[in-house]
């Protein structure tokens, strides 16, 4: 998974803010306002990511002397209802693994409002922002494949179900459905437009797994799906695109590619839990970041990953020309995030019962 739900001005922003509340960016004694907090990111998260986030997004801030702290852990909602519940919440920015995450932490009362008298949620475009959280840090699940062993171009994430067209094995990660794309690339298999996937028709779309059942290998990381490519076990594979441009660039010799013309596209999510130790230093640091396009670009570059779903989108840099469509997510599936997260159980269990045959 990737992780996977699993991102101008911030020096500006930030000198600003301190000169309105009067204070040094750790805040002081006598009750005036501090920046610093606790970040927590959810189970998309690595150390990888973190450190990328601290030399672009979080950096201005550091400078200035903002101290912010991460703590990680697992998807889902359990630990931050814990911590709601019993009033002992010590993050006050929530990492979410998905925007279907954080709506059903908002409707289960575990978040504060935005609030958008400081947060400019109007540069945000309508899918990717909610009264209690924003869209942050796209994801996108596709198709890579060896170009030598298929013997031709690869267009759709469909392709996975033509093995006539394209005979090998094709890799699909053992991973609930949301996080692989094979409900969905059956999906478009079957004559759906990216439009009309969701809810999706479980009878038919396990009736193309089971089409191709003995074509297909399961692997458990996105490690070990990109090994298996590298080492010809599979010729194909569905992964995420930052894996995939991973692979790609360790192997320049070989004809690896990755197909840009659709996929699966999704977001993770940022909100400020309720009854977080401050709520206004979060609210600043969503101000900060939103406004930040060079740090945005700069985490961009670094993990592949488009921060913000904006209304007027950052530059792709010319390091990644190369991926723009698939950066940009144009005619992609956007995943039902939502839908997803309120039925993970029974669409978990479908899937586990079809690996077990």
């Amino acid at each position: 998974m990737s992780a996977g739900f699993r991102k101008a001005g911030v020096m500006l922003a930030v000198v600003g803010v301190l000169a309105l509340a009067g204070c040094s960016p750790s805040g002081s004694s006598n009750g005036e306002h501090s920046l610093d907090f606790v970040y927590f990111e959810g189970g998309q998260g690595s150390e990888d990511f973190s450190e990328a986030q601290r030399a672009t997004l979080w950096a201005p801030m550091i400078a200035k002397g903002v101290q912010i702290d991460r703590q990680a852990g697992d998807c889902g909602l359990s630990r931050l209802a814990q911590q709601v519940e019993a009033n002992n919440v010590t993050p006050s920015i929530w990492h979410f693994c998905s925007i279907g995450e954080m709506e059903q932490a908002a409707e289960q009362g575990l978040l504060e409002k935005i609030d958008t008298d400081v947060v400019p949620v109007d540069l945000l475009q309508d899918a990717a922002v909610n009264e209690y959280g924003i869209g942050f840090g796209t994801w996108q699940i596709g198709l890579a494949y060896d170009a030598e062993a298929v013997g031709k171009e690869m267009t759709s994430i469909a392709d996975v179900y033509d093995v006539k067209g394209y005979p090998g094995k094709r890799c699909i990660q053992n991973a609930p459905p949301q996080y692989n794309g094979a409900l969905e690339a059956a999906m478009l298999s079957l004559g759906k437009s990216a439009d009309d996937i969701y809810p999706i028709d479980f009878k038919a779309a396990y009736g193309e797994l089971d089409r191709i059942r003995d074509d297909i290998l399961l692997y458990s990381s996105s490690a070990e799906g990109s090994q298996n490519v590298l080492t010809g076990q599979c010729d194909m594979v569905l992964t995420s695109a930052a894996n995939a441009r991973r692979l790609i660039a360790a192997e320049p010799a070989r004809d690896l590619r990755f197909v840009q013309e659709d996929g699966v596209l999704a977001m993770s999510a940022l909100g400020i839990p309720k009854h977080a130790p401050n709520v206004w230093g979060a609210n600043q640091y969503l101000k900060a970041i939103l406004e930040d396009r060079e740090g945005q670009k700069g985490l961009l570059e670094k993990t592949g990953n488009v921060s913000f779903m904006l209304k007027d989108p950052i530059e792709i840099p010319d390091s990644m020309k190369q991926w723009q469509q698939s950066l940009r997510g144009e005619g992609w599936i956007q995943m039902a995030e939502g839908w997803y997260q309120k039925n993970f159980d029974p669409i978990l269990a479908q899937w586990n019962e079809w690996v077990v045959g």
